[in-house]
């Protein structure tokens, strides 16, 4: 497993704020990324603000953290940027934001053209307790580095 270098994190703090993954973002998650083989993934301890209901993780929170996990899959798997075009979530069973850490994998399972489709899983107890199918529109890279700065796939990690 090797960690995924966030290229933003020294982002002008005004323009670089998102919520899922900007470590100087007050409100944000501060998601940080490793590679595992074919997976991008993600551990993340649930925090009380973020609650829907008595204890539970809210499923919008669980959505965002799959999406966001997908995007990373993007810049490290399809090697560009993109926006997420749909999302199917599927709620299997309620997240206790006190039993500890969750983990958020993401694969790519197929590339065609200019759509990539993901998959993603969210674990707590050592079991998925959500999960969701997202479809991705990716650029060619060329326009991905130019619209949306992404900076080439070598530059998320250490040199080996």
């Amino acid at each position: 497993m090797r960690k995924i270098r966030n290229v933003h994190q020294n982002d002008d703090p005004e323009k670089y704020i998102c919520f899922g993954c900007a470590p100087h973002n007050p409100h944000g998650l501060h998601l940080e990324f490793w590679e595992d083989g074919d997976f991008v993934l993600t551990k993340w301890q649930p925090q009380k603000h973020l609650a829907g209901w008595v204890n539970v993780l809210h499923g919008g929170i669980q959505a965002t953290i799959m999406d966001e996990v997908a995007a990373w899959v993007v810049y490290v798997k399809c090697a560009t940027a993109g926006v997420t075009s749909q999302m199917n979530v599927k709620y299997n069973k309620p997240v206790f934001m006190n039993h500890g850490e969750i983990i958020v994998r993401g694969t790519l399972i197929k590339q065609e053209k200019r759509i990539a489709t993901i998959k993603t899983q969210l674990e707590c107890d050592g079991e998925i307790c959500s999960e969701a199918e997202l479809e991705y529109f990716v650029y060619p890279e060329n326009i991905a580095r130019k619209k949306f700065y992404y900076p080439g796939v070598d530059a998320f990690f250490e040199e080996k």
